[in-house]
C-alpha cells in the first residue's frame, strides 16, 4: 500500500523571514517537497512522506512552529 504525503505548514520566526529561502532549502534537504513559500507572511507550505510525529523532526533553525495542514470547512447559514 502506497503511503500518502503529510502536508504541513511551517511558521518562520519573525527575525528569520529574510532567510525563508534558505529554510525552505533545508526542509528540502530533509526530504520535503515545498509547495509554497509566502515570504511576506513568513509561511512555508509543503509535504513529506511520513506521519505527523515526523513533522517535529523537520523543525530546523528559523522555524517557530510546524503543524499538519488540515482542511477547513465553512458552513453557510
Amino acid at each position: 500500500m502506497a503511503k500518502h504525503p503529510t502536508k504541513f505548514i511551517a511558521s518562520i520566526e519573525e527575525n528569520e523571514i529574510g532567510n525563508i529561502q534558505n529554510i525552505a532549502q533545508a526542509l528540502e534537504g530533509k526530504g520535503c517537497k515545498i509547495t509554497n513559500i509566502l515570504s511576506f507572511t513568513g509561511v512555508i507550505c509543503g509535504e513529506i512522506f511520513g506521519d505527523e510525529s515526523s513533522l517535529q523532526e523537520l523543525k530546523v533553525k528559523g522555524i517557530k512552529h510546524i503543524e499538519e495542514d488540515g482542511e477547513v470547512k465553512a458552513f453557510g447559514g
